[in-house]
């Protein structure tokens, strides 16, 4: 989980090999810790998803890798859960 209430995850590049971001279950909720999915990062290509919802990178299996994370929050958003 990250801190934000919506995060872009865009992959700028270099070269590098596996690497995929892996999505799990939203914080407080049953399915918590189980993987839901894998998220396999691509030059040029941005993912979006919730801050709560947990995640975490593989290992980079070779080279390197380049990204821009913008974390996004909105105070409206939090007052109103």
């Amino acid at each position: 989980t990250d801190d934000s209430d919506v995060t872009f995850n865009i992959c700028l590049g270099l070269d590098f090999t596996a690497a995929g971001l892996q999505f799990c279950g939203t914080v407080g909720a049953p399915d918590h810790r189980h993987h839901g999915y894998t998220y396999e990062h691509r030059k040029g290509h941005c993912v979006l998803h919730l801050g709560r919802k947990r995640h975490g990178a593989d290992d980079i299996a070779s080279g390197e890798r380049l990204n821009l994370i913008l974390w996004n929050q909105s105070t409206t958003y939090r007052k109103s859960s």
